[in-house]
């Protein structure tokens, strides 16, 4: 299934996240983003099953592990909207994207290449996590 951001997709986690890690507005870098949970849309009455989407929640990702600063940022504000590229997943359920490509310059753009990795998390720690945020 093709994950999307939709409206639903609380992008201002991603951004909130993208500060804290002191990502700036024109970097590229290669980060880790832990905690991504991924829905499947229900099914539309036109919608054949092939075309099989998903949609993306950030509220639920943890810190960004910065790996390498590709390009250096201008100290401008981070942009609002959000676009990931290339996420495929099998299921729903919450997933580490490590080695990510992303570009914050007009979106903050995620972006699934050759050496990015789709890791899905484990069903003790998505359970761990959701009775931290039920506190």
């Amino acid at each position: 299934m093709q994950a999307h951001v939709t409206v639903h997709s609380q992008a201002y986690r991603l951004r909130e996240r993208m500060a804290q890690a002191k990502v700036q507005h024109g970097q590229e870098i290669r980060a880790d983003l832990p905690g991504i949970a991924v829905t499947a849309l229900d099914r539309g009455w036109f919608t054949a099953r092939h075309d099989a989407k998903c949609e993306i929640f950030f509220c639920t990702m943890g810190p960004i592990r910065l790996r390498r600063v590709a390009i250096s940022g201008d100290g401008g504000p981070l942009p609002t909207a959000v676009i990931v590229d290339g996420l495929e997943v099998t299921s729903g359920g919450t997933y580490d994207l490590l080695n990510v490509l992303v570009r914050s310059n007009g979106d903050l753009r995620l972006i699934m290449d050759e050496a990015t990795r789709v890791v899905p998390v484990a069903r003790e720690r998505e359970r761990m996590r959701g009775a931290a945020h039920a506190v």
